[in-house]
């Protein structure tokens, strides 16, 4: 990266915005014990005084003290204790939801996603577009940050109630510099060289914003509200028209040195296979992403292999979507079912290495790919797997298809916003107050023009 663009990133004079946040170390050692048990209960593992206690070396008579400070100052609340037949359960505990809202913005490479949430995650607002990358960098933008303008209006929040924007973008990133490095899909790579993506973001919205890579931001959502609240250790793989994967090791995301971790799809799989934009040759992504599965089957029926696909698209082979492919393989159509076979032994390859380096206990699958046919792919990968890595290993390893739907990449880059802020909201807790914090109560959430009650 060259020392003007840093330089960029760094003080970009437009920006103007502080991403500075509150520093525990400079709190008393009772407010540092305070904050501690604010962000256990933001995480949800936590949930009520009891079992706080249980996590911490703290009595129950202090965490009842502490529990009680945080409502004091507005931050937490008590939910409604769920009843079983062993009677009464202990009182559930959570972050006051308005205490903070969020932007959760994914940039992808087939979509883009806009979600406000509350700091709990609690979705309000959601829509999907197209992000039509091959218009260019600028107009991607544009579109963008009028689909940020007009979800801030359609909530009906006041604009100082939306504390932070979480940008999840699919190319490689620097997070802590605020910049999308490069975006190593094919025409994309000059468009997205050295991007301050933060600071344009701060720029036109006047508030803290962080940018993450997409899948880390996914594998974060899972942690949060998925299947990976269950494990420690486990790997998220995102198979969509890329392929990455976000490592949690002892219950914290792994980023590398560099914070490059989790480029599965640029693991090669074969040494004389196709030349991947990212310059290497037999790259996972070039054989066994949705764009390469896609093109295979367009390329074979071109050729005149028979497939039911050809009718599902009234024959024009540009229609052709991973879904129409997964609808083709479960009406047991030949092609698409060994296209997609194909695809999935070159990723239970490389999954086969990961289980043997880092032993997880789980491997949770999402994407476009895993949403459309989970189960045609996790069996045979679970073989793969079996037949390629140490048997110890293989037989410890878990391989899960997330529930978690299309925006879930937008829901982590939301819910990494509000872990950032949190700190914040504690320092300034005596100025919090009750009340609404809307113009209007946000009722429902406006969804691609249309409305839905908002999710429980």
């Amino acid at each position: 990266m060259s020392t003007q663009v840093r330089r960029m990133a760094s003080r970009t004079k437009n920006a103007a915005v502080k991403t500075t946040y509150a520093r525990p170390e400079l709190l008393d050692k009772l407010e540092q014990k305070e904050l501690g048990i604010l962000h256990l209960i933001h995480s949800g593992v936590n949930c009520s005084r009891l079992e706080l206690a249980g996590q911490t070396n703290l009595s129950p008579a202090s965490i009842t003290t502490i529990v009680q400070r945080l409502m004091t100052k507005d931050l937490v609340v008590e939910s409604e204790p769920v009843r079983s037949q062993l009677g009464r359960r202990p009182v559930p505990l959570e972050i006051r939801g308005d205490a903070a809202y969020l932007v959760g913005v994914d940039i992808g490479s087939f979509y883009q996603r806009i979600l406000i949430t509350d700091i709990n995650g609690k979705i309000v607002y959601k829509s999907q577009s197209q992000t039509a990358m091959w218009e260019g960098r600028k107009r991607v933008l544009e579109r963008t940050f009028q689909a940020v303008h007009e979800a801030m209006r359609a909530s009906r929040l006041s604009r100082d109630a939306i504390k932070g924007i979480g940008i999840a973008h699919s190319g490689v990133i620097d997070s802590e510099a605020g910049l999308v490095l490069c975006y190593p899909r094919p025409g994309q790579m000059a468009e997205w060289k050295n991007v301050p993506l933060r600071d344009l973001f701060q720029k036109e919205f006047k508030v803290p914003c962080l940018i993450e890579d997409s899948v880390r931001t996914t594998a974060t959502a899972e942690k949060t509200f998925g299947l990976g609240k269950e494990f420690s250790n486990y790997i998220y793989i995102d198979v969509g028209m890329g392929i990455g994967a976000g490592i949690f090791l002892d219950g914290k995301l792994y980023r590398g040195t560099g914070g490059s971790a989790g480029e599965f799809g640029h693991i090669t799989v074969d040494e004389n296979g196709p030349l991947c934009s990212c310059g290497n040759n037999g790259c996972l992504e070039t054989v066994a992403s949705c764009a390469a599965i896609i093109q295979n089957v367009r390329n074979a029926i071109e050729q005149g292999i028979d497939s039911k696909i050809r009718d599902l698209v009234d024959g024009d082979l540009k229609k052709v979507s991973i879904e129409i492919i997964a609808q083709a393989a479960k009406e047991n159509d030949s092609l698409a079912f060994r296209v997609l076979q194909k695809a999935g032994s070159y990723i239970g390859i490389g999954l086969a290495d990961l289980v043997n380096l880092l032993n997880p206990r789980a491997m949770i699958f999402g994407g476009a790919l895993f949403r459309a046919v989970p189960q045609l792919l996790i069996d045979p990968l679970s073989r793969i797997i079996k037949q390629r890595s140490l048997e110890k290993s293989a037989n410890e390893a878990q391989l899960l298809a997330s529930p978690l739907g299309g925006e879930a990449s937008a829901l982590g880059a939301s819910r990494l916003m509000a872990e950032r802020i949190l700190n914040d909201l504690y320092a300034g807790a005596p100025s919090v107050a009750r009340g609404p914090k809307t113009t209007e109560e946000p009722r429902r959430v406006a969804q691609a023009g249309r409305t839905a009650p908002v999710r429980e």
